[in-house]
């Protein structure tokens, strides 16, 4: 693959296995399938905050902004989906 391609790749694997992860975080958080030890493992670690800024183009109004803040299963999920890439 070429340098691009390759760092194109990455990027979807690690934002699949974030996607899937916080999916199956979720799903731990409305089930409690650790008892106590899920709320740990659903604590939202924000890492980047980009607060909201609002464009006004008098026709047309665009807002722009980004937040990640991943659970610790979602953290996990990007760690395998790495290990997973780097096998490819």
């Amino acid at each position: 693959m070429t340098g691009s391609r390759r760092w194109f790749v990455f990027f979807l694997f690690m934002a699949t296995g974030a996607i899937i992860g916080g999916m199956l975080g979720e799903a731990m958080m409305s089930s409690q399938v650790f008892g106590s030890g899920t709320s740990f493992l659903v604590q939202k670690f924000q890492v980047l905050n980009i607060p909201p800024v609002v464009i006004d183009f008098y026709v047309m109004k665009i807002t722009v902004g980004f937040v990640f803040s991943p659970n610790l299963v979602a953290i996990v999920g990007m760690i395998i989906a790495m290990l997973l890439f780097n096998r490819i």
